[in-house]
């Protein structure tokens, strides 16, 4: 009879154990999660930095965004573009934006100042008092490293150019004193990817150049405000 009674206990210890150990098998399994990718940081020197041109439509209206010397690692680029607008006497925050995928070294992309509907031929509302906003741009490799690029843009006329005496740049120690002999041209500038400013215009922004603040920044031409503006 004792002998029964040790078979017994026996056989408890041994089917306890047995589901003690089966129980810790399926908690390890179910807490097994999938490790997420981590993006990493791309670094650019200046030479491999893309160029970054904003150029304004002859009627301010529509944006064209250029990007060129893409680094051949570079796979996608998100863009965005986000600026202020006037609606009703209000001040409203607008937006464009895209992904795009990258095949070779330059891209271009026209970025509509307002908003269209083309399903009977196209019409437009463009939205109005735009005169200031930021450029975004996230590039990504496909091994999973990405470098983000942002800049203030200041859109100006000839007329606003004549009244203020110049460019200046919201956000930025950087500022024009010039005129210009367009009469009713746009111009946009920003600061570029690699290290220095840029002015763009649907025209060739003839004019004259007084000054540039600060004094460590200059250009070579100063027949025209379009181009590239250099730190010595």
């Amino acid at each position: 009879m004792n002998k029964l009674k040790f078979l017994s206990l026996t056989f408890v210890v041994i089917a306890s154990s047995f589901f003690l150990s089966a129980c810790g098998k399926k908690q390890t399994e179910t807490n097994n999660t999938p490790t997420k990718s981590v993006q990493k940081e791309l670094v650019l020197s200046e030479t491999e930095k893309p160029i970054i041109s904003l150029i304004p439509r002859e009627d301010g209206h529509e944006l064209k965004l250029k990007i060129d010397n893409i680094p051949s690692n570079i796979s996608q680029i998100d863009y965005e573009l986000i600026y202020s607008a006037t609606e009703n006497d209000l001040t409203m925050e607008k937006g464009v934006g895209d992904t795009v995928k990258i095949t070779s070294k330059n891209i271009e992309k026209d970025l509509l100042l307002g908003t269209s509907s083309c399903t009977n031929g196209c019409k437009y509302k463009y939205d109005t008092g735009v005169s200031e906003g930021t450029l975004s741009l996230i590039f990504y490799t496909s091994d999973n490293q990405s470098a983000t690029f942002e800049t203030p843009f200041v859109l100006k006329t000839s007329a606003d150019i004549k009244k203020d005496g110049g460019l200046s740049l919201k956000g930025e120690d950087f500022s024009i004193k010039a005129t210009t002999t367009t009469k009713s041209d746009y111009f946009i500038v920003i600061k570029n990817y690699p290290s220095y400013f840029s002015v763009f215009s649907n025209s060739k922004g003839t004019g004259k150049i007084t000054s540039i603040t600060p004094a460590t920044i200059t250009k070579p031409d100063t027949t025209s405000l379009v181009g590239n503006y250099l730190t010595n």
